[in-house]
């Protein structure tokens, strides 16, 4: 029983975390004889409709507006404040904030709670687009440190101590860091190691954490954000805590960053009608992980590994996997992230992607070149996983070559040069122009592929030959890629002599 013990051993409140004061609240007002004149309009699912014959009746009740019985997220005094205290606590944070839209609000606030317009924002280039609009909402200047690049794996890893170290040392007047921890495909740098050489300097570290929500309740040897000593840290409770889709938290720790500034900025960008759906099933999912999150997740671990052995055992696959990162990146790696190498027999990421889908019923996170990618949580059980194993030794057999897909342009391997900061360019006038025709032109524009959401240029950077090469690539392999010009093969530029 040593993982009871060890769970036994964690520094949370244990009796206090099987409150779940908001959930309660709303299911008991929920439940009480009401007849509604406040919005929303359907009345609390008075009259029949789809979504009453899909959702069911109690869930429309529960879709209610702010009153005193149920608190208010712009000022919690009653059960969200008490909901948001056993969250700060079951993270091991000062503060705890609840989000109605999603990580992207928690990264803009943080970024905007420590950069005033023209303070310095040491930043990966591998930040996700909501990292990219908070510095055009907040007017940091950011200074892009490029991420470790896996040409194995296609993909890109997380920052180097090396180059953190050398951003801080050229930018001493820097005012914070932002980390992405662990990154999207699963690396994690040093944190504590970064937090230390930021902090010599006076530098707050705010961690976009959104594929963290679970990494407290994994196990020793993984420290989450808050143990490895960040200032502000964004969860995406939804991604892989068990929350409702949109709801995320933000927590605090230590004096750097204001709780003050965080509550006011995100009654800024908040919506004044919180959803109480999405507010208390995040009040349900910290239950969940606090109680129950170390034990399911070490019931879990060898049913993957066993997976993994079973994807790699005779095939051409390869599992990006913790001693491959350590060995060669220095960094480590959340084993709840399933990512398999395809390239190996022949195919892109993109075409085993849409056979699992097409043929299997198997909804993967997302492609890349040569990558696919699950991901794992505590609703996972041996069954799905070997559903999944068992459609990829499929694929190698019927569709699988014996030659090795290669690409150059699977992955960046430089940052873009940053010519205007991205709320000059933003806020520059534009043109729209054919993007085989922009080279050397300053992006207005911010083109991606989503999953994951990390953008191929900003506004602000020059676009360059490879960024174009990029942008053909995806519409060739994957058919979509995200912009703001309204007609493929375009993008919108800044105005020259504007």
């Amino acid at each position: 029983m040593n993982n009871v013990k060890e769970l036994v051993a964690r520094p949370i409140s244990i009796l206090n975390q099987d409150k779940m004061p908001l959930f309660d609240a709303l299911v008991q007002y929920a439940k009480r004889d009401v007849t509604p004149f406040d919005v929303p309009g359907h009345k609390m699912g008075s009259s029949m409709s789809p979504l009453k014959e899909v959702l069911g009746e109690m869930a429309l009740r529960m879709d209610v507006n702010s009153m005193k019985e149920l608190d208010l997220l712009s000022h919690p005094e009653s059960v969200i404040k008490e909901a948001q205290e056993l969250a700060a606590d079951a993270f091991g944070a000062d503060y705890a904030y609840f989000l109605v839209n999603g990580t992207t609000v928690g990264i803009q606030t943080m970024i905007m709670a420590t950069c005033k317009p023209g303070d310095t924002l040491l930043v990966p280039r591998n930040g996700h687009k909501s990292v990219m609009d908070g510095i055009i909402l907040s007017g940091a200047k950011p200074v892009f440190i490029q991420p470790e690049v896996d040409y194995h794996f296609g993909i890109s890893h997380g920052v180097s101590i090396n180059s953190v170290e050398k951003a801080i040392q050229e930018h001493p007047e820097a005012k914070a860091l932002l980390i992405t921890y662990p990154t999207y495909f699963g690396s994690m740098s040093d944190l504590e190691k970064i937090c230390q050489l930021a902090h010599e300097r006076d530098i707050a570290v705010i961690v976009d954490s959104a594929h963290g929500a679970h990494l407290p309740f994994l196990s020793d040897e993984i420290i989450d954000p808050i143990k490895a000593g960040a200032d502000g840290v964004t969860i995406s409770m939804h991604k892989t805590g068990g929350s409702l889709t949109q709801s995320s938290i933000l927590i605090l720790q230590n004096n750097r960053i204001a709780p003050e500034a965080i509550q006011k900025i995100l009654s800024m960008l908040q919506s004044t009608s919180a959803n109480y759906l999405l507010m208390s099933s995040l009040d349900v999912a910290r239950r969940e992980l606090a109680l129950h999150g170390y034990e399911r997740y070490c019931s879990l671990k060898p049913i993957v590994e066993n997976a993994i052995s079973e994807i790699e055992l005779g095939s051409r696959y390869e599992v990006l996997k913790n001693d491959y990162v350590l060995k060669n990146f220095n960094q480590s790696y959340d084993w709840t992230k399933l990512v398999i190498r395809v390239n190996g027999i022949g195919m892109t990421g993109f075409d085993v992607y849409t056979i699992l889908k097409q043929k299997y019923g198997i909804q993967m996170e997302l492609a890349e070149g040569y990558v696919v990618m699950a991901v794992i949580t505590t609703s996972d059980t041996e069954e799905s996983i070997g559903k999944l194993v068992a459609a990829l030794r499929e694929i190698e057999e019927i569709y699988g070559e014996r030659t090795v897909m290669m690409s150059t342009n699977v992955t960046a391997d430089q940052v873009n040069e940053l010519i205007l900061s991205p709320r000059d360019a933003f806020y520059s006038e534009h043109e729209t122009v054919a993007i085989d025709k922009a080279i050397g032109r300053i992006s207005g524009d911010t083109i991606m592929i989503y999953p994951p959401g990390i953008p191929l240029v900003i506004p602000g950077e020059l676009i360059s030959e490879d960024v174009v090469k990029q942008y053909h690539y995806y519409r060739q392999t994957l058919g979509e890629v995200l912009t703001e010009a309204k007609e493929k093969n375009q993008i919108t530029v800044v105005k020259e002599n504007a």
